[in-house]
């Protein structure tokens, strides 16, 4: 670490050269001043033109980046904590776009030097007219904003996110880092979170301190990203059982019997058919009902959900799929 150096924001990217671009000139303009900061791009095997990107722009503050073949998220986030030389780290997913006071919002909430992880607020840029599915995401992340703002609530590791979030240098490594065995898109956040807690180290959120996300996927690519979700559940499932506890009964909480009897029959189909039928049905709603996307897009998400879930299982189907998540005991062990 260098001495003076207070904070190191880390940003992992793949393959995001526009992105990256927006949230490294909005760090410019920051009220913490750009000599007590740095920031480090950890590219994930980008071929997009970020290396290129980062050879041209000019920015104030200490800008460094390294390059590595694509071993996914959190790998990349733990190669740029090793490049990084401030006593605190603070991670950003690269559609992030921080307010101006918010590194200085992170560095003041560890002012005391106690051991915590700080989770800045997330809310969304706000959707244009006609962008139902971000309008959907937005409303989803606010209602878990709301919830981590009362008074007294009790954090959980599902609460846990870590696209705008902050910790010591020396204890995220005294915790491991990130699982790099987490490769696809997913939960190797929520996995953090259960050895933060587990270690005893409180997870606070910090309103003030804030970035909001400009998403930019379709509902494709946000299934894409929920069948890797359901892949990766099953590894968290694996090395932490009590996460299955917790997922399957708030699934169970949340949808219908008539809705995991019909999700059932549709994890009954091929994969590609099953995909795609629900694929048309959601751009049907988009185009022609989005008034009623609201009800629809839980619904589909779910189906990806769990087909995530049976491809990392291997089942073909099941009467409900909640049960393709338990696993053998001797493979609950595993760690």
């Amino acid at each position: 670490m260098t001495p003076d150096l207070r904070l190191s924001v880390v940003i992992p990217t793949y393959n995001r050269r526009e992105a990256l671009a927006r949230i490294l000139l909005a760090l410019q303009v920051q009220t913490l001043p750009a000599c007590d900061f740095e920031v480090v791009v950890s590219i994930d095997g980008s071929v997009d033109g970020t290396r290129e990107l980062l050879g041209e722009i000019a920015v104030p503050y200490r800008l460094s980046a390294l390059w590595r073949n694509n071993a996914g998220r959190a790998s990349a986030c733990n190669a740029g904590a090793r490049q990084a030389r401030g006593e605190l780290l603070l991670f950003f997913d690269d559609d992030m776009l921080p307010a101006p006071e918010c590194l200085a919002a992170h560095l003041a909430a560890h002012r005391d030097g106690a051991r915590r992880a700080v989770l800045g607020a997330i809310p969304f840029v706000t959707a244009e007219q006609g962008e139902p599915l971000r309008e959907f995401l937005s409303a989803k992340v606010n209602t878990v904003l709301a919830r981590l703002s009362q008074s007294g609530y009790s954090m959980t590791p599902r609460d846990f996110f870590s696209s705008n979030f902050s910790i010591g240098r020396d204890l995220f490594f005294e915790l491991g880092g990130f699982d790099g065995n987490f490769r696809a898109y997913g939960n190797e956040d929520v996995d953090l979170a259960f050895r933060i807690m587990a270690a005893g180290v409180p997870i606070v959120f910090h309103r003030e301190a804030l970035a909001r996300q400009c998403y930019d996927k379709d509902f494709a690519a946000l299934a894409r990203d929920t069948v890797n979700k359901g892949r990766t559940a099953v590894q968290l499932a694996l090395k932490h059982p009590q996460a299955l506890i917790s997922l399957s009964v708030r699934r169970e909480r949340e949808f219908s019997r008539k809705w995991r009897l019909l999700r059932s029959l549709l994890l009954g189909l091929p994969a590609s058919r099953g995909s795609a039928l629900m694929l048309q049905l959601v751009d049907h709603f988009e185009r022609r009902h989005p008034r009623s996307l609201g009800r629809v897009y839980p619904l589909a998400l779910d189906y990806f959900f769990w087909l995530g879930v049976r491809s990392a299982t291997g089942a073909r189907s099941a009467p409900w799929p909640e049960a393709t998540l338990a696993a053998p005991a001797d493979a609950r062990t595993v760690r």
